[in-house]
């Protein structure tokens, strides 16, 4: 063994909020000692000069790279270090008799990095997707307090006057809103109260919207493959592209996208049953944008509704169906990932002045399509990214095209 590489350390970093632990181990794994850093700017470079330069350290596992971590992570990339994000052992895992602290947890870190398991290339958290994050947090947090006016809302509506009761009980959802956004805000009772939340409730629709149309934007510039996949709307598509990082390299293939949003199928055989079942682990987020689309897609796709028909007839329940959907999903997904601007079919650019060039109306196109007008002015404005649907709808102007010559 060279003195080089007798010299080389292993890291290993426990994250949290005010501070961050590091532990050192040598060429054999021999722990050099622990420290402890603030979680601020001049922590992150006092804990890098600790671990000494780059070229020294075989690799660093920071514990909660995406969380607490995300600053350190991203100070030790700058600096050329190679940073692996690293899983904590849960109660459950953790050996009888070790004690539990921030030395033996980021010597826990330290120890994978050294045996190389668990690891994981961590997201870069710099670029589009981190803002695409953001906006995605924030809109979810709109809708849940939209959620929950709604319901405050209707319990008072219940238990109000029978005039008020009898007057709002039967409005839509959009229609309740404006009404009650309507109210007087001089009046007293139920009536203050049903219009306080009222303005509320449309003022936080009106945010959620606008960060909801940020966040297509974004994607639209970005990654209009993934809009591009049929079903796939903003929503779904931000947490797919959240999930898959600004570095989806780091994702080597489609199962490991799979596993990443808990869509790869886990074996649960046993003696003469063989059968899969849907995985609970994973991104969450992800695999509700991927349920999202596969759901879409049984009411509107009429392959998929085929495919449906045919997993049934094998004897397959409907949970067991969405499980290997949302696995062929994940395969356009991870292809829209690799290539982001790769969309198959034509440009949403050029039907609308095709349909001008024909003479033809919004109305007479929907006719023909069988959709509504309001969905072919969509697809003609690049607010409905849906291959599908373009292809057809190019194929028919040039088919009007051909018998108007």
């Amino acid at each position: 063994m060279t003195e080089f590489e007798k010299n080389l350390v292993y890291a290993g970093v426990d994250t949290h909020k005010d501070t961050h632990t590091l532990c050192l181990l040598d060429y054999v794994g021999r722990a050099v000692g622990t420290f402890r850093f603030p979680a601020d700017a001049k922590g992150y470079d006092a804990l890098a000069e600790k671990i000494g330069g780059p070229e020294a350290c075989v690799g660093v596992g920071v514990e909660g790279a995406g969380s607490y971590g995300a600053g350190l992570t991203r100070r030790l990339v700058e600096l050329g270090y190679c940073v692996y994000e690293v899983m904590a052992p849960g109660r459950a895992k953790r050996k009888p008799g070790r004690p539990k602290s921030d030395p033996a947890d980021a010597e826990v870190a330290a120890r994978q990095v050294l045996a190389k398991v668990n690891l994981s290339k961590p997201k870069d958290q710099t670029g589009w997707t981190e803002d695409l994050r953001q906006l995605m947090v924030a809109r979810d947090r709109l809708v849940q307090a939209t959620s929950a006016m709604i319901n405050a809302a209707k319990a008072l509506i219940v238990t109000g006057p029978e005039d008020l009761r009898k007057s709002l009980t039967e409005l839509s959802r959009k229609e309740l809103r404006n009404a009650l956004a309507k109210f007087d805000p001089e009046a007293d009772g139920t009536i203050l109260a049903l219009g306080s939340l009222g303005r509320a409730w449309d003022l936080q629709d009106r945010e959620a919207d606008a960060l909801e149309e940020k966040m297509k934007e974004i994607l639209e510039a970005n990654a209009p493959a993934l809009l591009a996949i049929f079903g796939c709307g903003t929503v779904s598509a931000a947490a797919l592209a959240v999930a898959g990082g600004g570095n989806s390299e780091r994702l080597n293939s489609e199962a490991e996208l799979a596993s990443l949003c808990g869509a790869a199928p886990l074996l649960t055989s046993s003696g003469k049953t063989e059968r899969h079942r849907l995985n609970r682990g994973g991104d969450r987020r992800a695999n509700r944008a991927l349920y999202q689309i596969a759901v879409t897609r049984m009411s509107y796709d009429q392959r998929t509704k085929d495919y449906v028909e045919k997993r049934k007839r094998e004897g397959k329940s409907k949970k067991e169906t969405i499980r290997c959907l949302k696995r062929y999903i994940v395969r356009e997904v991870f292809r829209a990932l690799r290539h982001p601007f790769e969309i198959k079919g034509p440009s949403w650019k050029d039907l609308r002045p095709a349909r001008q060039a024909l003479g033809i109306t919004l109305v007479e196109a929907g006719k023909a399509l069988n959709v509504g007008f309001q969905k072919v002015s969509y697809a003609e404005t690049g607010r409905l990214m849906n291959a599908r649907f373009l292809e057809e709808y190019d194929t028919w102007l040039k088919a009007q095209t051909k018998e108007a010559s």
